[in-house]
């Protein structure tokens, strides 16, 4: 496991096995690294936002590798999550008695704008969130 911080302390990556411990570490270290830049207020929304996208990567890609980023730019908080299966993210409505099915959902709610990009190597689920 590695990790890397920017020199201005706005940006940090992190990349993981995808074993479910790893949803976790990347929500404890995505709450850390908000405190350090002042940003504790909006830890709540944004370590739940990690929390669903890394539970994605880490079902997707079970035993892989993935890299989170989150990076402060402005007045936005930006979230990506890179696993190496290409197949996009997909919301949906969960029924109310599946366990699962909801993350996205979840991120929907939360985020000001979301997406997935194809990369050679798999997809990026990105999160952008303003800081009000």
């Amino acid at each position: 496991m590695t990790g890397r911080r920017a020199l201005d302390g706005h940006k940090f990556e992190q990349r993981v096995q995808a074993v479910p411990a790893a949803v976790g570490l990347l929500r404890d270290l995505t709450e850390f690294h908000l405190s350090m830049w002042g940003l504790a207020a909006l830890a709540p929304d944004l370590v739940l936002i990690v929390s669903e996208l890394a539970t994605n990567a880490v079902n997707a890609a079970p035993d892989r590798l993935i890299d989170m980023r989150v990076s402060v730019n402005g007045q936005e908080v930006r979230i990506e999550l890179e696993d190496p299966v290409r197949d996009p993210p997909r919301l949906r409505d969960a029924e109310p008695d599946e366990l699962g099915g909801r993350g996205l959902g979840i991120v929907d709610l939360l985020a000001d704008e979301w997406g997935a990009q194809q990369e050679p190597d798999g997809k990026v689920v990105w999160v952008r969130y303003l800081i009000r």
